[in-house]
């Protein structure tokens, strides 16, 4: 039987084409569903695909020459970014996803080559995704090398979870508990939760005072994606699967900074966070530690880049690195020179700017 389906695969023809994002969403969204997660709803589709305020996504089908069938989808999700004070068309890549049946390198290998091709013949200026293991065998084959990593930094909170996992005396494991989620309330004391700025959240949508500051504070973040307030009440506040709790930092009124974050059972994750200097990015981080500690979190995570400077105040702050996955960052025209790279500047990328 695997003979055979080896064969028929050796001699299956298939070709690559630009999907239709309206027309085929049944087809895309079935396919998603069935190969990528089964969170790919119709729901997730029209919120991601459609409903984005930088433009339609993009998408491509590698298909059975003879049937049509799909046998594999590639997306890109439009961004507006920030480079040296210019705003550049870019794209994040994502639900890249092949039918289990053709899991070779080819179909993959062409449709990834074709999205790229596609995205540098029509203007945009970067893309960047974080890739599966798999995928890295794509990009090595296209002579492209992830020159970022993406670190996720974490905080234990609380101790429950790692007592519980560790002592099976109940009795003795609630009273270790107590003691060390002290010693943890503790030891964050001193984190410098400020006066110098109200900090609280949010629950109405983002207003023009976020697209405004945004724009003042992109310029210190090196490449960095638009924070408009069109983005963010749409990136996050009106996620279909997904609440994201809104923190601002605020003096006499006027937004110094924001934080978002999400909880997940009982881990807190910092999907984005951008402040005019430093020091309002340490307040809002305190605040956020204490509120999601009284929610019972045990753990707060921020993955961020491993290049970018705004990991020491995480640091600071108690953070500590954990696992490190690859980050492709790449200036298009790709073809033109495969090795191009604007090593002169930092990428700026959070959590919530991946789709999958």
């Amino acid at each position: 039987m695997t003979a055979e389906l080896n064969r028929n695969l050796s001699q299956m023809t298939f070709q690559v084409r630009t999907a239709e994002v309206q027309k085929e969403r049944r087809a895309l969204t079935e396919f998603l569903t069935a190969n990528l997660t089964p969170d790919a709803n119709e729901f997730r589709y029209e919120w991601l695909y459609c409903m984005n305020p930088a433009g339609v996504a993009r998408a491509w089908v590698a298909c059975e020459t003879e049937t049509g069938a799909l046998i594999g989808i590639s997306a890109a999700f439009p961004r507006r970014i920030y480079h040296r004070e210019k705003e550049v068309r870019g794209y994040v890549l994502g639900d890249f996803c092949i039918h289990p049946d053709y899991r070779s390198l080819g179909p993959a290998l062409a449709l990834q080559k074709r999205t790229l091709g596609d995205l540098s013949n029509e203007g945009a200026g970067f893309v960047f995704d974080f890739p599966s293991t798999s995928m890295l065998a794509i990009y090595k084959r296209l002579r492209i090398e992830p020159r970022e990593s993406w670190v996720r930094l974490a905080k234990p909170l609380r101790a429950d979870r790692q007592v519980r996992d560790r002592i099976e005396n109940k009795a003795a494991g609630r009273t270790l508990s107590v003691a060390a989620n002290v010693a943890l309330r503790l030891r964050d004391m001193g984190l410098g939760r400020s006066n110098d700025w109200t900090i609280a959240e949010e629950t109405t949508p983002c207003g023009e005072e976020f697209t405004f500051a945004s724009r003042l504070w992109a310029s210190r973040m090196g490449i960095c994606g638009e924070r408009s307030a069109e983005y963010l009440n749409w990136r996050f506040l009106q996620h279909p699967q997904r609440r994201h709790h809104l923190v601002t930092a605020r003096k006499d009124g006027r937004l110094c900074g924001f934080l978002l974050y999400h909880l997940a059972g009982e881990d807190a994750t910092i999907v984005d966070l951008l402040a005019e200097e430093d020091k309002v990015v340490k307040a809002m981080l305190a605040e956020t530690i204490a509120a999601v500690r009284r929610c019972g979190a045990q753990t707060i995570s921020a993955p961020f880049l491993k290049s970018h400077a705004g990991q020491e105040i995480l640091k600071d702050c108690g953070f500590l690195p954990r696992e490190s996955t690859p980050v492709v960052v790449l200036p298009l025209p790709w073809a033109a020179n495969p090795g191009n790279h604007p090593s002169a500047d930092r990428w700026y990328l959070t959590h919530g700017d991946r789709e999958s």
